[in-house]
C-alpha cells in the first residue's frame, strides 16, 4: 500500500484486530467488537478505492477533471467486485480485463461477505462473522486494494 492516507487506516485496523483477538471478556462484547470492526473494515475498503483512483487522476488532469473524478468517488458505498470494475473501466477498459483476470473468486467472496455483514450490521440486523472470518476477509481486501493499486499506474 503506498497512499499515507490508507497506511494509517491499515494500521488502525490492525491495531483493532490484535485488540479484539486478545480481548479475554465476554463473548458477547467481542461479537459487537467484531461487528465494530467489519464496519470498519468495509469503510476502509470505501476509502482505498475512491483514493486509489483519485490518486491516478490527480497528477494527471486539469482541475475542473480531478474535480468531477472526485465528485464521482466521493459516493462509492459498501463496493462491489462489479461497481469496482465498472469504475477501474471508466478510466481503461485493459485495466479492468487485467484486473478481473488477478482477482480470485475466494478474494471476491471475501468483499461480498464484508458488505453482506456490515449491511446486516449497520441496518440492525444480526450477523455470525467471527474475528477470525473477518480477519480472512480483511487479508483478502488488502490483496484486492494492492492489486488495484498496481493496475492504476
Amino acid at each position: 500500500m503506498n497512499n499515507p492516507k490508507l497506511v494509517q487506516q491499515k494500521n488502525d485496523i490492525d491495531t483493532l484486530f490484535g485488540q479484539i483477538i486478545s480481548f479475554a471478556g465476554d463473548p458477547y462484547v467481542k461479537s459487537l467488537l467484531t461487528y465494530y470492526l467489519c464496519v470498519r473494515v468495509s469503510g476502509f475498503v470505501e476509502n482505498c478505492v475512491r483514493i486509489v483512483l483519485a490518486d491516478y487522476s490527480t497528477p494527471r488532469t486539469q482541475d475542473h477533471v480531478r474535480t468531477f473524478v472526485e465528485v464521482k468517488l466521493k459516493r462509492f458505498p459498501n463496493p462491489t467486485f462489479d461497481q469496482i470494475c465498472k469504475a477501474i473501466a471508466d478510466f481503461n477498459d485493459q485495466w479492468n480485463r487485467d484486473f478481473k483476470t488477478r482477482i480470485p473468486a475466494p478474494v471476491r467472496a471475501s468483499l461480498r461477505s464484508i458488505n453482506v455483514n456490515r449491511n446486516q450490521i449497520a441496518h440492525g440486523g444480526t450477523s455470525t462473522i467471527t474475528i477470525g472470518q473477518l480477519q480472512k476477509y480483511y487479508q483478502d481486501a488488502i490483496f484486492l486494494i494492492e492489486e488495484l493499486e498496481g493496475t492504476c499506474q
